[in-house]
């Protein structure tokens, strides 16, 4: 499948003019609707990310500031916020998510684990060679700052043997809508190419004679053009064949996987635009929508969210002005103004550090005019309230969390869900709501999108014949995760512990515990791994052979206990050649048999033996 494979079909009643004007019109409305928005995510920018402006302007070169920001703790709490949150969510150095079946009976099938293993390798795989970490770190640090955060994924046939592409999309260039669910089904891109990228991306013959022009005029390839991309439900253009929709059946996570096809018409339509001339390089259509879009907090009546760097806004200000005035202060103490008579203050007075104010001191001047000028104030106080802003910002971006978590790291190892746990303490509580609709938002999607298109590329293996058109399910194995999960897995250990003083007096009443599956709900809340856990097929089978070699050892001590209290009621036996014993025919020795005395009694029996008296 070529890249552009899933942007084949394109059915829709308007000429190409009337879609061109009614997708720029539809751009328009959205970004009208994230006007309120525009100017609060670029302060925060300003403050917090200089990289990530272009909101109410177009952007500048990152490395450019203003001149008038002092103070850096905003840009390192939110560095140090997409950083834990990498680590502590979706590390590339350890096994975040694990692969399973909704039908957790499934999983016990012949061939279910090794496949489910291999599926889950194949998506570590393409997750760390297609870019996905450097790309959803960069996601993290836009939904530490705004909100939101936004993630293309699409096919790339230039990457071998994987064929997937990640992209972090700078939050400016992007407007979004919900349906009635909620959930973001509209995405409008507008962005910049170069005539040359242009050309490479759709072909000379698709592009605008403007734009052709400037590709072939030397030294103007480079020249650069806006161009506009829309994605929405094809049941919004009012196209034909909405019916059609879903009809290939290859997904992850409540959907079924391993039959691979297509649609005629896909769910999602897709316009590529040149917005100045108003000319459609490419329609076509997806089968997903290619844009992750993930908001940290839902708001009422938008579909955009709130932030820990517009929470932090006030205090970035707050804190930057305090520290120029404390930085003014220190210079004024170290190189205060000075009073210097004369006839009169000669010109505007100065409060500059080494600035000479001339004034009229009158007859009689001595050294005692000459001096600086005392300019008051406590330094102290103003230290004492930056530490407590730089504090108030730490924890709206949760740094204290994040840091103890990578204090833990670096004495070795990651750390587990229940130390992640007792770290935090109750910032997991207020952490969890973004946590949340990472699991839903993000990755619900990103594993749905990645593994349709691993699919319908091949580049699966065929699953198991009980597996074949059932649901896979994703279970999220990270310390973060996991921790938001800590209280089950504290509700069995407590529970063991508290009973277990009940058990030592009644050791029945531990027949209301499945133990198996309380120890395999503890393994999978800590993160244990799977293939070091016994199938409950194999658990039987062990069990069943142990019963078996102790109900043999059993009967061979009932075997042996008989052997010796038969031996017991016959007496010792005979030495062989004894007075006791005579010798057979055949040459083997026997226990001769006395004669009974004359008068005697008769023979008895005794244990199946015949005893002569």
């Amino acid at each position: 499948m070529t890249a552009h494979a899933e942007m084949t079909e394109m059915s829709l009643p308007l000429g190409p003019g009337d879609i061109a004007d009614e997708v720029i019109r539809r751009h328009e409305s959205l970004l009208r609707g994230r006007e309120a928005f525009d100017p609060i995510w670029e302060e925060v920018a300003q403050y917090m990310g200089p990289a990530y402006s272009g909101f109410t302007a177009r952007p500048g070169h990152p490395r450019k500031q203003r001149e008038d920001l002092v103070d850096s703790t905003a840009r390192r709490a939110a560095n140090v916020f997409a950083a834990g949150m990498l680590s502590g969510v979706s590390s590339p150095s350890q096994r975040w998510f694990r692969l399973g079946m909704q039908d957790r009976g499934l999983a016990e099938a012949p061939g279910a684990r090794a496949w489910l293993q291999e599926v889950e390798d194949i998506a570590y795989r393409v997750l760390s060679h297609c870019g996905f970490y450097p790309q959803q770190t960069l996601g993290y640090h836009q939904a530490g700052l705004f909100g939101w955060q936004c993630l293309y994924v699409d096919e790339d046939p230039g990457q071998p043997g994987t064929g997937v592409r990640f992209r972090a999309l700078p939050l400016h260039e992007v407007c979004i809508a919900e349906n009635f669910h909620g959930e973001v089904d509209t995405v409008f891109r507008s962005f910049r190419l170069t005539a040359r990228q242009a050309t490479q991306k759709w072909g000379e013959a698709n592009l605008s004679d403007a734009l052709r022009r400037a590709l072939h005029r030397r030294g103007n390839s480079d020249e650069e053009f806006d161009f506009l991309h829309a994605v929405y439900p094809r049941r919004d253009s009012g196209s034909p064949g909405d019916t059609d929709r879903g009809k290939s059946a290859e997904s992850v996570a409540g959907k079924s996987l391993g039959t691979q096809g297509g649609e005629t018409l896909r769910p999602y339509v897709s316009v590529y635009l040149e917005r100045v001339s108003r000319r459609i390089v490419a329609t076509g259509g997806y089968a997903e929508l290619p844009y992750i879009v993930t908001r940290s907090h839902r708001l009422p009546g938008t579909p955009y969210s709130y932030s820990p760097g517009t929470e932090a806004l006030a205090d970035a200000k707050m804190i930057n002005e305090m520290k120029r005035l404390i930085l003014e202060a220190g210079q004024l103490a170290v190189a205060p103004p000075y009073l210097v008579p004369d006839d009169g203050f000669v010109g505007r007075f100065s409060f500059e550090p080494r600035a000479m104010n001339y004034y009229r001191r009158g007859d009689g001047n001595s050294l005692a005019d000459f001096g600086p000028l005392s300019i008051g104030g406590d330094p102290r106080f103003s230290w004492e309230l930056l530490s407590a802003t730089k504090e108030d910002i730490n924890e709206a971006f949760f740094v204290d969390l994040f840091l103890a978590i990578k204090s833990r790291i670096s004495q070795g190892g990651a750390p587990t869900a229940m130390e992640v746990a007792e770290l935090a303490g109750e910032r997991m509580f207020l952490l969890g709501p973004m946590l949340v609709n990472q699991q839903q938002e993000n990755f619900r999607r990103l594993f749905d999108r990645l593994f349709r298109l691993l699919d319908r590329r091949g580049e699966l293996p065929p699953p198991p014949p009980d597996l074949a058109g059932r649901s896979l399910d994703v279970d999220y194995v990270s310390p973060l995760m996991l921790a938001q999960q800590e209280t089950r897995t504290n509700a069995v250990l407590r529970t063991y512990a508290e009973v277990g003083g009940i058990a030592s007096v009644s050791p029945q009443v531990l027949d209301l515990f499945d133990h198996d599956e309380n120890v395999r709900l503890v393994l999978e809340q800590r993160g244990f791994p799977q293939t070091g856990v016994r199938s409950r097929s194999d658990v039987a089978a062990l069990r069943e052979l142990r019963e078996q070699a102790a109900a043999g050892e059993k009967l061979g001590e009932v075997l042996e206990d008989l052997a010796q209290t038969a031996g017991q009621a016959m007496g010792s036996a005979p030495v062989p050649g004894s007075a006791n014993s005579v010798t057979r025919g055949d040459g083997t020795q026997q226990e001769a048999v006395a004669a009974p005395k004359v008068g005697g009694p008769e023979p008895t029996e005794s244990n199946g033996n015949t005893e002569r008296r």
